[in-house]
């Protein structure tokens, strides 16, 4: 897990990340605390680039797929932030030496295995559990089970939207060439449970939607976040994208963009705070109120407010069971209208008295001060994490980097696992020219 955040006025973007990166395996985790997670999309122009989630993609590190791409990139330039991340977006689709057909075979084998294996354990608790109540279990009930989960997976995937870069023929062209990969992890996945034919049919159809969609409410291992970030040679104001990305099949891309999550500063909109990944710290300090609470009050307020007008009317002697059943319905509207615009008047007054004064403040700060702002905002976090019982899946040190139109990408904050006085040569060659051809070279940073 990681923390990163972005803050944006008119002048700069600062961006800020922390340094902690899970490793995992059958035997546990290790976290350690020297992940880089900013980098320079360009050597040349005032654009960077933050990775949160997987710190890989398809096998190969996240850091040596943004240098090999930077040096390809030399000093060409984009006139927009979005057209960066278009490019960027192709290249991870195009390129085949570093993501070969043997990396795409094995990325579809481990996320078909992955996600079966995610639902038999599903199911296997549910077994259980129904054995510990009632001492044991036949083939039937562990059938109907069975059915169940894998209907309800069934219909998370067939409702979630495919992504807009899935060629037309890409479903039919899959099942074909991975048929035979699809049987055989059913087979030995739910081997000791009995699948019916429609559970056996939802199955290969789940197994083709895990690489056309992102359902919401599912976390998947092998998806990254990309944040780009800085000024095309047409933006005047700083600009955000960002997507999330799986994995690639032939020249597919499976990805998303994240609309929620991007920002554009214009003449209208002065500034912007987007946290990236582990966020609550963030949104305590922006509304006054931990998510998790608020949601705890929400559902709760909401099973207070239909629960008390049943015990009312249910305690009035007078009506029969009709007039009973009317007036329940009738409150319960008049609940549900009374609570949404009750949850309306409290983020109306966390707008004004929490997030508005804040903006205010963020959309006149100097670039020292973005930069202040959005590594405080990490250390929250990663404060948060280390005076509680949680894992530290936040940690510092805190890279800092601030970008804007004129000065470019500066790093404010950077850890280093060398010595700058030991490698002269390494800042000697960042901006080496070729000087027979005029290209950059692709010495790496």
């Amino acid at each position: 897990m990681t923390a990163e955040i972005a803050v944006m006025n008119r002048e700069a973007i600062a961006l800020a990340a922390d340094s902690a990166v899970t490793v995992q395996n059958e035997k546990g985790q290790k976290i350690f605390a020297s992940a880089s997670k900013i980098f320079t999309l360009s050597k040349y122009q005032p654009v960077g680039v933050m990775i949160y989630g997987s710190a890989s993609f398809m096998e190969v590190p996240w850091e040596t797929i943004i240098k090999i791409y930077r040096n390809g990139l030399g000093q060409k330039t984009f006139k927009t932030v979005g057209e960066y991340a278009e490019h960027f977006r192709t290249f991870l689709a195009k390129e085949e030496q570093l993501f070969s057909g043997d990396q795409q075979d094995l990325y579809v084998k481990r996320s078909i295995y992955s996600y079966f294996w995610f639902i038999e354990e599903e199911i296997t608790k549910k077994v259980e559990e129904v054995i510990e109540e009632k001492g044991e279990i036949d083939e039937i009930a562990t059938e109907e089970i069975t059915s169940q989960i894998v209907k309800v997976h069934f219909e998370k995937w067939k409702e979630a939207k495919s992504v807009s870069s899935v060629p037309g023929d890409f479903t039919r062209d899959f099942r074909q060439k991975y048929r035979k990969l699809i049987g055989r992890a059913k087979k030995e996945v739910f081997e000791k449970l009995p699948l019916t034919p429609s559970s056996t049919r939802q199955l290969s159809e789940i197994a083709v939607r895990l690489f056309i969609k992102f359902p919401t409410g599912l976390h998947f291992p092998n998806t990254s976040g990309v944040v780009i970030a800085g000024f095309g040679t047409e933006d005047i104001f700083p600009v955000l994208e960002s997507f999330s990305v799986d994995g690639k099949i032939g020249d597919y891309l499976k990805y998303k963009k994240n609309d929620d999550e991007c920002a554009e500063i214009t003449f209208e909109n002065h500034a912007a705070i987007r946290p990236f990944a582990q966020s609550e710290m963030v949104a305590v300090f922006m509304t006054g109120v931990d998510p998790n609470y608020q949601r705890a009050i929400d559902r709760d307020m909401i099973q207070m407010c239909i629960a008390y007008p049943q015990v009312l009317v249910d305690n009035i002697d007078c009506l029969n069971k009709q007039e009973k059943d009317d007036l329940k319905k009738r409150l319960e509207e008049i609940a549900q209208k009374e609570i949404y615009e009750y949850r309306q008047k409290l983020l109306a007054y966390r707008q004004a008295n929490h997030i508005n004064p804040v903006m205010r403040v963020v959309q006149a700060l100097p670039k020292d001060e973005l930069a202040a702002m959005a590594e405080t905002l990490i250390n929250l976090t990663s404060f948060k994490r280390r005076v509680s019982m949680e894992e530290e899946t936040v940690a510092e040190p805190i890279d800092v980097a601030v970008i804007s139109k004129g000065d470019g990408f500066i790093w404010i904050k950077r850890k280093s696992y060398f010595e700058r006085e030991f490698n002269q040569r390494f800042f000697a060659n960042y901006y080496k020219e070729d000087d027979t051809s005029g290209s950059e070279t692709t010495e790496e940073e």
